[in-house]
């Protein structure tokens, strides 16, 4: 039985420097009692935790999330940066992860605006405590610091000792090595299984029926070796990018979901008109080539001819493929993206960095081995057949995408919302697990193919239905169709980053079982009924 985090939110006001909570107490202090003239200063999160309770350092592990400041509605601060002293590593719930017990300080460095005005501090700390069970926390820390002499603190002592404590980044102590390895290769395995995903599926077929043209026309293998090549890079490149802006996007604070690129009606619109471009450039109505404006821009900075806009087209066909990868990707590259999620900047890059691999490994074997070719079918007239049949599942594709946008938009209902689930609600969760009540927990999205694939093969069939009614089993639903923090920071405390995320809850297992991504009829009813023998 998977041990998971069951969410207990408490309800409160605060308006003071300092907050008690029956596991923790939290407070705000400062180096300085006032301020004569300083540019930088040093305050501290002082946290004292009852015995066994942990909260999390900034590379949580396998599952929770630290502790985030979000300082908008201060005074005369013009930046701040979270100290982390060094952490110890500990299991929780059978899951290993890196944080605090007892007590600790983490100092907080600013960055005035004016160091001749007060300042005032007002925080509101986002912060994960657990034991048996997870409780978050949102504490509003109100301090103000006034223009005076400069003194220091009763604890400009300690903040200090806790400064010298922080200048500790090693977070490969607190790793396994052999499962790093192991995260490594399943990253570039889940890449491999990628290519044949009813998401990439279409671009890949696009890629072959390019290289049987190439082989009607005679084209040499060196060009191909070439064009296979830019597609390569394309991908990796692509995944260098991804990597990137979900590393800034940790930094400065942000939950994160895989897939978040299709919660914006921008990115989906983007997609749309491109799906639709590739899909008209099939049935001859136009070919695609690179504007002559942007050649011209380009000429000016490379020898631009028609090599480089053969190499342009396939480098930005590996993009494209790498972007549609997204929806079909968690049952095989979920886990190694959840261990990148936790885990240090260098290593989300190692990660992004062997999956874009495993995706991209059949064309590094094409580019290697181009003799590969003579085993395809030899070019003829079935090919214009294959062609329209490419283009009409691209343009199913844009269908798809279309959907989605319009829910987003508002313009559709959502099909992910019905009278038979209850909208997603953590304390909804614990009060249904207190009044003894099975509770089972779908985290869905309308971008999501395997969560439609759940939906169609397993959750919407009668023989579920109906076991669902057998053990009156209360059903919510949360959906990520748009931006949901909420839901993001909920999934995040499970070690998972993406989705299809189910949960069952009981009073047996109040901590909730983890269910794998891919559902199945068998898997529901093995499970409801070890609850039930429990």
């Amino acid at each position: 039985m998977t041990k998971t985090i069951l969410f207990a939110y408490e309800e409160y006001e605060n308006k003071l420097a300092y907050k008690i909570h029956n596991n923790v107490s939290i407070e705000v202090i400062s180096s300085v009692n006032s301020i004569y003239k300083e540019n930088n200063l040093y305050l501290g999160l002082y946290f004292k935790l009852d015995p066994g309770w942990k909260i999390y350092w900034k590379y949580p592990g396998k599952a929770g999330y630290p502790p985030n400041i979000d300082w908008s509605k201060s005074k005369n601060i013009k930046d701040l940066e979270i100290l982390w002293p060094k952490p110890e590593k500990f299991k929780i719930l059978g899951m290993e992860s890196v944080g605090y017990s007892k007590e600790v300080i983490l100092p907080i460095k600013l960055i005035l605006e004016n160091n001749n005005e007060e300042l005032i501090v007002n925080f509101d700390v986002d912060y994960l405590t657990c034991k048996k069970i997870c409780i978050p926390f949102n504490d509003n820390l109100i301090l103000n610091i006034p223009i005076g002499d400069g003194k220091i603190s009763k604890y400009g002592k300690i903040i200090n000792e806790y400064i010298d404590k922080s200048n500790y980044s090693n977070y490969s102590n607190f790793l396994n090595p052999d499962s790093i390895l192991f995260f490594l290769f399943i990253a570039f395995i889940g890449g491999v299984i990628l290519n044949f995903m009813p998401c990439v599926f279409p671009v890949l077929s696009l890629k072959i029926y390019n290289v049987l043209t190439q082989q009607q026309k005679k084209i040499n293998n060196k060009t191909i070796k070439r064009n296979f090549l830019a597609t390569i890079l394309g991908i990796i490149f692509s995944f260098f990018i991804l990597s990137l802006l979900i590393v800034l996007l940790k930094n400065f604070g942000h939950s994160l979901g895989w897939g978040f690129q299709f919660q914006s009606p921008f990115f989906l619109s983007f997609m749309i008109l491109i799906l639709i471009l590739f899909s008209l450039n099939l049935t001859d109505v136009f070919s695609i080539d690179i504007p002559i404006v942007f050649k011209k821009f380009i000429n000016r900075v490379i020898n631009f001819n028609k090599k480089s806009s053969e190499f342009f087209q396939n480098f930005f066909l590996g993009a494209f493929i790498t972007i549609l990868s997204t929806p079909c990707s968690a049952p095989f590259i979920g886990t190694a993206v959840g261990f990148a999620f936790v885990s240090s900047d260098q290593i989300i890059f190692l990660i992004f960095f062997c999956i874009s691999l495993g995706l991209s490994s059949p064309y590094i074997i094409l580019a290697t081995k181009p003799q590969i070719l003579l085993f395809l079918p030899k070019p003829g007239l079935w090919m214009k057949k294959f062609k329209y049949f490419l283009s009409f599942l691209l343009i199913l594709t844009a269908i798809w995408l279309s959907k989605v946008l319009l829910i987003q938009i508002n313009a559709i209902n959502n099909d992910s919302k019905n009278n038979n689930w209850i909208d997603f609600d953590t304390i909804k969760i614990s009060e249904l697990v207190n009044e003894n009540k099975i509770v089972f927990v779908d985290i869905t999205a309308d971008w999501c193919l395997t969560c439609f694939y759940n939906k169609k093969t397993v959750l919407d069939r009668k023989k579920v239905k109906n076991i669902f009614e057998t053990y009156d089993v209360k059903k919510i639903r949360g959906d990520l169709t748009k931006p949901n923090r909420e839901i993001n920071k909920y999934i995040n405390s499970f070690g998972r980053f993406g989705i299809p995320f189910n949960v069952i809850y009981s009073s047996s297992a109040p901590q909730g079982i983890l269910l794998p991504e891919v559902l199945t009829v068998q898997n529901l009813l093995s499970t409801f009924e070890s609850i039930k023998n429990d």
